[in-house]
């Protein structure tokens, strides 16, 4: 992490991995449950206070569907998609160069955030 008073502590590494180790994007609440197997103590505010410092580094990217924020991880794109009939989100992986995109549309890209909304796979062999 490179701010000034950032540094890495237990519950931070632990909440990081947690994220990295989920195969789809991940809520807060999720995170809690997770940590509290190694870490019973943890409270939910410091998982929101270290995402948050993992989203302001960079490490993690946040997304909001239906007012709940997920998280994933980096370099995974901020892409997801969400299934207008079960509700299901699921990271999309979406490959947009930023820096071609710069290139061309002239202004300096940093970072993307893609919503897709549709019917999953599962939702459409029940509808079948």
């Amino acid at each position: 992490m490179n701010g000034r008073n950032s540094r890495w502590t237990k519950q931070l590494k632990l909440i990081l991995d947690i994220v990295y180790e989920s195969d789809h994007p991940i809520t807060a609440d999720e995170v809690y449950t997770r940590s509290r197997g190694s870490m019973p103590n943890i409270s939910l505010g410091t998982v929101y206070r270290n995402l948050n410092k993992l989203v302001s580094e960079g490490l993690v990217s946040e997304s909001n569907a239906n007012g709940i924020s997920t998280f994933c991880k980096h370099p995974f794109p901020n892409t997801t998609f969400e299934c207008s009939s079960c509700r299901k989100l699921v990271s999309v992986p979406v490959d947009l160069n930023v820096l071609e995109l710069s290139k061309r549309s002239g202004m300096a890209v940093e970072r993307y955030t893609l919503q897709l909304h549709g019917v999953c796979k599962g939702c459409q062999r029940k509808c079948t």
